[in-house]
């Protein structure tokens, strides 16, 4: 059985450990653990990468942006 678990390193508590004996009860298990690069999951596919790349020339252009309004973000 292969399990991901995805979430921020400051909610990695105890409990997770109780989750994972629970799992995988008297097994012998393998656990990596890597960060993750947002951007790098976006660049998976070509029209992914391409949308992410034309939205950096946007903003380093000052071109096509959206502005939020800060009545309702406030």
């Amino acid at each position: 059985m292969q399990v991901s678990f995805v979430f921020e390193s400051n909610e990695l508590d105890y409990s997770f450990i109780d989750k994972l004996k629970v799992l995988f009860g008297n097994k012998k298990i393998e656990l990596l653990v890597s960060d993750t690069d947002d951007t790098q999951y976006l660049s998976t596919s070509k029209s992914n990468q391409e949308q992410l790349l034309s939205s950096i020339k946007n903003i380093e252009n000052n071109t096509n942006l959206v502005v939020a309004n800060p009545k309702i973000f406030g």
